[in-house]
């Protein structure tokens, strides 16, 4: 057992399926029923939304897992009858057809031998899955609708070794073991030549290759027919890593290999007898439909279904519609379960509560910052009558934010009020929306001109600054439980009692969360050193902008907001902030303004987890700043991005510059 139970955060990868048994919240699997039911289904969400563990229902060992540990499978028992095949694109050297230049000559040539590799890789899982089913419980193999018991996979392999769809590569096999060495070998070859090993590939793969998602649909049919498994059976292939082929390295920057239309024409098929599972970031996978050797792009609810994780697990205004506030506090029960403490202990209560406290207001933050003077926080103009003065200076040893705001509000509204009456009746806490919209801006204010630092902290806090990710979530809760363990020791004993963390602490694992996350852009794909300029860029202007307003007059200048026309007379910057959304970088929403021209527009935001790192409140209130096309094809200039204008824009914009 690890003392941090928040130690690992990729656990798709690298934990065990009785682990992962634990570990799950079947919490999304409900909003995710595409996923099991017959026809296409695609998932899609930025980096840590869960997409991957969703699949992962899907591998027959997770399945057996269930079955053998006796917990039952959070499918619906209706939904269940389906055989899961998994293709990781990574992992199978399939990202390594970029290792190889001459296929920059014949993009169209690589493709079909693209399908065919695929093809092979699909087929081996399906051997391999049908195996490990047939040895298993025969409760298991019944309820999935598999009828071949070990004994009788030797059939098996006779059925399919001799389907036409071989070309006659592969030879009739009279058991399992030699109809799966044949596909091996196949694999093996690609793979030499993949990585160099072998100059040529061997001749007979062309004058063999088979058409994307034939052989599967081929043996899935003749199993069928052979009554090895069931006609209602479903056979998904789930394409794992899928952004991967967007990847793959070309120098025919004119004609390159587009291996995800080769993907995407499987699925255009829609033949029923295989359906294909596919999970990615949202704008990767709409940016990128286009189906090989045609000029048809796939349908949504045509083609395939559309789960949007993103969408779903957005924060919602109404807390009780909240769906990642709940996933959220079901994750952090499962770990805390799984780090050794009971469950009554974990249940008893609102376990994220218990540990971290309700997250304090503005006011009480600025409370706890002890200044021994307050009153050094406001900054007064000059020509101020001293009485306002003196009620200000007077308040803040009581409410230092009150104090800051009624500040705010004579510079807004002139020094004409008589602050001579009760701290409740003063004109600012009257004005309830003035204030709710100014509080946070006006406690990062204080921070910054007392050079404090800013608090984090409290259930609420973290599961905003998470922005409806939980792998987010998991990193805020290992790096404060990581601070909190560096006084008590890698290991604590006691397991009986949730432990209470301090404020300080958890303020210590934000700002070191945050500074991971702002960090890990330049680790990213895509244009990460653009993306990460970027940002840094923007987060000073927004920053600038919110501790020189001392009027605070915008204080919902912590995103910017961008003409939707803009944005599609500029395509290359439109790519460019989706490409931003679509690792997780900004949150990029729809925007209805309030200007009279009510013209549409976009509104983009950090996500919460870079606000800490950036000085700047998660919270968005009032309107964003209206930023120009000029302004943002600025900061990208600054950035760095050559994503900004074409030779021919930039011709007629040179004065942007």
């Amino acid at each position: 057992m690890k003392s941090n139970p928040f130690f690992e955060l990729y656990v798709t990868d690298r934990i065990s399926p009785r682990d992962f048994v634990t570990i799950f919240s079947d919490f999304l699997v409900p909003h995710a029923e595409p996923l099991f039911l017959q026809g296409n289904a695609v998932v899609t969400g930025i980096q840590g939304s869960g997409k991957s563990m969703l699949l992962q229902l899907l591998q027959p060992y997770i399945r057996r897992q269930y079955f053998e540990s006796g917990k039952d499978f959070p499918v619906s028992p209706e939904r269940r009858k389906f055989l899961g095949v998994t293709v990781n694109l990574a992992h199978s050297s399939a990202i390594d057809f970029g290792l190889r230049r001459d296929f920059d000559a014949e993009p169209q040539e690589v493709e079909l031998l693209f399908a065919d590799f695929f093809n092979y890789l699909a087929i081996e899982a399906l051997i391999k899955n049908l195996r490990y089913v047939a040895e298993g419980p025969p409760a298991l193999a019944k309820e999935i609708g598999l009828n071949a018991s070990h004994k009788e996979l030797a059939e098996l392999a006779k059925t399919l070794s001799v389907l036409p769809i071989w070309e006659d590569w592969i030879t009739p096999s009279e058991n399992i073991e030699d109809f799966q060495t044949a596909i091996s070998l196949r694999l093996r070859a690609y793979r030499r030549y993949l990585h160099m090993k072998d100059r040529e590939l061997d001749a007979g793969f062309r004058a063999t290759r088979t058409a994307i998602g034939s052989p599967i649909v081929e043996c899935a049919d003749a199993l069928q027919r052979a009554g090895f498994i069931d006609r209602n059976t479903s056979v998904f292939v789930n394409v794992d890593q899928y952004e991967e082929l967007g990847n793959i390295s070309s120098r025919n920057k004119d004609h390159p290999a587009d291996y995800r239309a080769v993907i995407n024409k499987a699925l255009a098929s829609r033949d029923p007898r295989v359906s294909y599972r596919i999970g990615t970031r949202g704008h990767a996978w709409k940016r990128h439909s286009l189906i090989m050797g045609t000029n048809a792009k796939l349908e949504e609810e045509r083609d395939y279904k559309y789960v949007d994780l993103d969408m779903l697990l957005k924060r919602a205004e109404n807390a009780g519609a909240d769906i990642f506030s709940k996933f959220a506090r079901d994750v952090f029960d499962r770990r805390l379960k799984f780090a050794g403490f009971s469950e009554k202990t974990v249940k008893a209560k609102d376990a994220l509560v218990e540990v971290y406290g309700r997250s304090p207001n503005a006011a009480d933050k600025v409370k706890k910052y002890g200044l021994r003077r307050p009153e050094k926080a406001l900054r007064f103009e000059k020509g101020l009558k001293p009485e306002t003065i003196e009620a200000l200076t007077s308040l803040a040893k009581r409410d230092l934010l009150s104090a800051k705001l009624g500040e705010i509000w004579i510079r807004q509204k002139g020094d004409v009020y008589d602050l001579k009456v009760p701290d409740g009746q003063l004109p600012w806490e009257l004005s309830k929306w003035w204030k709710k919209e100014r509080r946070e801006a006006a406690a990062l204010q204080i921070a910054s001109q007392t050079q404090q630092r800013t608090l984090w902290g409290g259930a609420e806090d973290l599961v905003g600054l998470s922005g409806g990710n939980i792998l987010v979530f998991l990193s805020l809760n290992q790096f404060i439980w990581d601070t909190w363990l560096q006084d008590k020791g890698r290991e604590f004993t006691s397991l009986e009692e949730l432990p209470s963390l301090d404020i300080f602490v958890q303020t210590t694992g934000v700002h070191k969360a945050s500074h991971f996350w702002v960090e890990k852009i330049r680790q990213e794909t895509g244009r990460s050193g653009d993306r990460s300029r970027f940002a840094f860029i923007v987060a000073e202007f927004l920053a600038r902008r919110l501790y020189e307003d001392l009027k605070l007059s915008n204080p919902g200048h912590t995103g910017f907001s961008v003409l939707m026309s803009d944005l599609e007379e500029f395509p290359r910057v439109k790519a460019f902030l989706e490409e931003l959304a679509d690792y997780g970088n900004f949150l990029m929403l729809d925007h209805t303004t309030k200007n009279s021209d009510r013209k549409g527009r976009v509104k983009l935001y950090f996500h919460p987890v870079f606000c800490p790192r950036f000085d700047i409140p998660f919270v968005r209130t009032k309107e964003p700043y209206y930023a120009s096309i000029k302004d943002v094809l600025n900061w990208m200039h600054l950035a760095g991005s050559k994503a900004g204008l074409p030779s021919a824009e930039l011709a007629s914009q040179k004065e942007l510059f």
